[in-house]
């Protein structure tokens, strides 16, 4: 018999879920950066850098903790791997809420199950927005050399950088309703943006973020369509994945529209290795 239990104290939560998160570092990294913050204090019970209150949800049986489900953007929850029955349970819990939120992202098959079934008791209309593929990396292989250096983001990128993120949700069709330019603010300040400059001016960006006990993870990489092509991202990733190897990190994780071969291959040219695939669901 398996029952979801909804947690109010983020730092509490943190502390039990990430003990589970961690038997799957790569595939939860995104789970365990958020998991981590919150076992820290870095996450007020009542909103997440103003947003709206944190969904924290596990799904417990006889033998413990069975799925993990946080939400803490708005309206994308991020769901663990877990039982058939655990994800029915979910599912059922979650329409009868009702849950308003747009996307689920998860590692399959698990996600898909949460998906269909949520879609079949709610009476929402599921449909799998993007698929994707979690990376690693413990080195770098270096690409072809081309013009320009990376170099941290600085209050004077945020206007192009606010663009860039712009651009990157258009991408990837999860625009939401955050101002870019807070959005860019907050992400420089932080120290988490780097450029590559070449010309006077960026012409990509990459950052990272969710840092997990023995790896981080890599985010943000864009390039304006004008300027794709060059192996300005490819010299950028490299460049920021080896800084933060050098820093300390065992790994460097990433994920990867599975629908854009190009980046894929990119990234495994770099040292980038598969680990596993997920899929974004998005409701109606």
């Amino acid at each position: 018999m398996r029952r979801v239990i909804e947690h109010a104290d983020p730092q509490a939560f943190g502390h039990l879920a990430l003990p589970v998160l961690l038997a799957a570092e790569a595939e939860n990294c995104v789970q365990i950066g958020l998991a981590h913050r919150m076992a820290a204090g870095g996450y007020a019970p009542e909103s997440v850098d103003g947003l709206d209150r944190p969904l924290l949800l596990t799904v417990e049986g006889d033998g413990g903790i069975d799925l993990i489900a946080v939400q803490t953007l708005r309206r994308t929850m991020i769901v663990s791997r877990g039982s058939t029955a655990g994800v029915q349970c979910l599912a059922d819990w979650l329409a009868a809420r009702p849950w308003e939120g747009a996307w689920i992202v998860g590692v399959c098959p698990s996600v898909g199950e949460l998906a269909r079934a949520y879609g079949e008791a709610s009476g929402r209309v599921a449909r799998v927005g993007m698929r994707q593929r979690t990376f690693q990396a413990s080195a770098v292989v270096p690409p072809r050399a081309v013009p320009g250096t990376m170099r941290p983001a600085t209050p004077a990128d945020r206007g192009t950088l606010a663009a860039f993120m712009h651009g990157f949700e258009v991408e990837l069709a999860m625009v939401d309703d955050e101002d870019p330019l807070a959005r860019a603010d907050r992400s420089i300040a932080a120290g988490r943006l780097f450029v590559w400059e070449d010309g006077g001016g960026p012409v990509a960006m990459a950052g990272w973020a969710g840092p997990t006990p023995h790896g981080v993870r890599v985010n943000w990489v864009y390039t304006p369509p004008d300027r794709r092509g060059r192996g300005y991202a490819s010299n950028l990733v490299a460049a920021l994945t080896r800084r933060l190897l050098a820093g300390g990190r065992r790994f460097c994780f990433l994920h990867t529209d599975l629908a854009n071969p190009i980046s894929n291959g990119i990234y495994q040219r770099l040292g980038y290795q598969p680990v596993c695939d997920g899929e974004r669901w998005t409701f109606g």
